[in-house]
């Protein structure tokens, strides 16, 4: 009798979890003929094609000094260390669906996991892919390639990306919120030293040391408490996947939005206080905070650092100049999220003239953009004269200030005046 209830739990819960993966589906997928029909999937049909340009010319001519070692070293370690996990879990499940944890394990999460490592093993497997040509062919790394036989370090890269989707999944059941932070850092560092010595070192030198850096991931797990089920933060993560894809449907199509969960950063969070404390800008500092430890400030700044980080390895002009457009039309999508922003409900009861909303929105949007493009076209012409070797001597031409500046007029322009002015624009469907 109490195998067919256990039985009969397993597939109620194994149906569950389908219907439910079924409605986000359905829910999702009809929005992305609007997505297309927006011009996104021609913009990313010509950049798939550029890239795919770019990489075949690369290969036939790798720079002799280019660092294939660092830079697979980063590329596979970023394709490893991500751990997803799809579970669709609501509030509510810890309420109605507690009591039957065990089954959970077994029939809800146990194949949900499954399939999350089957993907982590084949886009480990697509990354190591692209870039073993280079490997192979770059003249930094072509003489230890040469001992390492590329089949070996795919099934090893896929290896241990599986690894990092279990991983990530041990990480989740530590009780401590801190704990959950230092097993990850731990995870990644550990991860990005496997690399180094999967493709700089000798396989008889870094199969074992690989050995002994999984084995000590698995010692750190045993040292915390943890949960069988941590349904807190697999709910909290449920909940920041449909955000994440209802705010890039939103550039797009109008969606329901979601509530987020504000971030403390208090690195950053501190400057919103800075600005005058008086009734004219009650509106402006609502916004700032809300945008300083909402998700997209979060947003805003990894897209930063990865222009950033674009921009610091490429040594062509033409392709520093598309990805720096490129990152100031992303940066005014997100920054465009301040105009559907969802304030507390008590926000509607404040003394406060309504029509000031927008245009706060419309400020912090052109104060953070303009930072942005700044930023990156301040770290873009630097990085010329870097890579040129010119020195300050070279400021002229080295620099490229022939590109850059028309680059960050452009970019001054798209937040100084075109995206505050979409922002603080009314439509009727503006709640005021």
């Amino acid at each position: 009798m109490d195998d067919r209830t256990t039985e009969g739990r397993e597939q109620f819960l194994s149906g569950l979890r389908g219907s439910r993966a079924a409605a986000f589906r359905g829910e999702i997928v009809p929005h992305f003929r609007y997505v297309f029909q927006s011009g996104f999937g021609l913009f990313a049909s010509a950049l798939f094609f550029a890239a795919l340009v770019w990489y075949v010319d690369f290969i036939k001519a790798i720079p002799p000094d280019w660092p294939a070692g660092a830079v697979g070293i980063a590329t596979l370690t970023v394709a490893s260390v991500r751990a997803p996990l799809r579970v669709y879990l609501r509030p509510a499940d810890t309420i109605f669906l507690l009591p039957m944890e065990m089954s959970m394990l077994r029939a809800y999460i146990k194949p949900s996991l499954n399939r999350a490592i089957v993907a982590a093993v084949l886009r480990a497997a697509a990354v190591f892919c692209l870039f073993a040509p280079i490997y192979v062919n770059a003249p930094s790394t072509a003489e230890i390639a040469a001992s390492h036989p590329t089949a070996i370090l795919a099934v090893l890269a896929a290896l241990l990306s599986g690894g990092n989707v279990y991983a990530g999944w041990r990480e989740r059941q530590a009780a401590a919120k801190r704990w959950r932070h230092s097993l990850r850092l731990a995870r990644w560092l550990l991860t990005a030293l496997i690399y180094a010595f999967l493709l700089l070192k000798p396989l008889a030198i870094a199969i074992p040391l690989t050995a002994v850096c999984m084995a000590i991931i698995a010692l750190l797990w045993r040292l915390t408490a943890r949960h069988k089920l941590p349904w807190d933060t697999l709910i909290d993560e449920e909940a920041a996947i449909r955000r994440r894809w209802m705010a890039f449907l939103g550039w797009f199509v109008d969606v329901p939005t979601e509530t987020s969960k504000p971030a403390r950063r208090r690195w950053i969070a501190w400057m919103a206080d800075r600005l005058p404390w008086r009734h004219a800008s009650a509106w402006t500092y609502l916004y700032a905070k809300v945008f300083l430890r909402g998700e997209t400030f979060g947003a805003l700044w990894r897209l930063i650092v990865l222009a950033g980080f674009v921009l610091a390895v490429s040594d062509n002009a033409w392709a520093d100049g598309i990805a720096y457009v490129l990152a100031v039309f992303l940066c005014g999508l997100q920054l465009g999220e301040l105009r559907r922003v969802r304030l507390v409900e008590t926000a509607a009861t404040l003394p406060l003239p309504p029509e000031g909303r927008l245009l706060a929105a419309a400020s912090i949007a052109r104060f953070a953009g303009t930072f942005a493009v700044l930023l990156l076209a301040v770290f873009g012409i630097a990085t010329s004269g870097l890579v040129a070797g010119d020195g300050i001597s070279g400021w002229g031409g080295a620099f490229r200030l022939d590109l850059w500046l028309p680059l960050a007029a452009f970019g001054l322009l798209w937040f100084g005046w075109r995206v505050p002015s979409k922002i603080a624009t009314h439509d009727e469907d503006d709640d005021l």
